[in-house]
């Protein structure tokens, strides 16, 4: 990827960034994950312009005693390079912009979970109804705002600050907001996925036994979830980094047979050739 494409990249994030008001957990991952590959891309761009700057350094000497035009040639040559470095310079700074931007929503979504949380709080001081009469408030309360008191605002405040600690690297925090996800909304239509960043956060933090207990969880509750593909993937990786090579290949086999035409399985084909394991 060359520059130009590079930047065109880091604009379309930002695009989406500058929307940030509507951007889904999932979506803010996604987010980050195109930045990360962005960033490892303009990497490469430096490590090749150093490179470039280096051939261009032993070229001056060759070039000195060479005709005019040669000279010429080379001057042009070093222009660019000092344009793309200037290029790579700019996008780096957007790229660093975007991942403020990012931590700023992070930031805001944590602040709704605290918000959810006071409003629990709130609704256990109701006492029951005596002969079905009105339920009165243990504690005068202030009036909690509408979505936060619901049970869905609140489910959806305590999965979304969960995933923003993800994001951040929070891994502790991360883990104990999506295991509290999954054990108060074991019902709701994103618990599959809470327990699954369970099983992302101990992989991230290298605590690989930990994370296959998370997948195995994960795929014994929910065994028809659209992570099922990913939790058995990450699984597999999670028996590799663990140098649990003949576990690794069971499960990655596993992956590639049962699910035969998705990215996963093409990720497990793939670390299978490394391995030196037939499919």
């Amino acid at each position: 990827m060359d520059v130009r494409s590079a930047a065109a990249g880091c604009a379309l994030v930002a695009v989406v960034l500058l929307t940030a008001g509507c951007v889904l957990p999932d979506q803010m991952y996604q987010v980050q994950a195109d930045l990360d590959d962005v960033r490892r891309e303009l990497e490469e761009i430096r490590a090749k312009q150093a490179a470039a700057e280096t051939s261009l350094t032993e070229i001056a000497s060759r070039v000195s005693a060479q005709d005019p035009v040669s000279r010429a040639a080379f001057a042009d040559l070093t222009l660019r390079v000092e344009d793309q470095a200037r290029t790579t310079a700019a996008l780096s700074e957007r790229i660093d912009e975007a991942l403020r931007r990012v931590d700023g929503l992070s930031t805001s979504v944590e602040a709704a979970r605290e918000d959810a949380r006071r409003a629990a709080q709130r609704s256990a001081a109701v006492l029951p109804a005596p002969f079905g009469g009105d339920p009165s408030p243990a504690v005068p309360t202030q009036a909690p705002s509408p979505t936060a008191a619901s049970p869905r605002g609140a489910a959806e405040a305590l999965y979304n600050a969960a995933y923003a600690d993800y994001a951040k690297g929070n891994y502790a925090l991360a883990i104990s907001g999506f295991e509290e996800y999954a054990q108060r909304f074991p019902d709701s239509s994103l618990a599959d996925n809470a327990l699954y960043w369970v099983g992302e956060c101990h992989f991230s933090q290298g605590a690989y036994d930990r994370a296959i207990e998370a997948f195995d969880r994960m795929l014994e509750r929910h065994p028809e979830s659209d992570r099922a593909a990913a939790a058995n993937l990450k699984k597999g990786l999670a028996y590799l980094e663990n140098n649990q090579v003949a576990e690794a290949i069971v499960q990655l086999r596993f992956v590639e047979s049962r699910y035969g035409a998705s990215d996963e399985a093409r990720i497990a084909r793939d670390k299978l050739a490394s391995l030196g394991a037939r499919p």
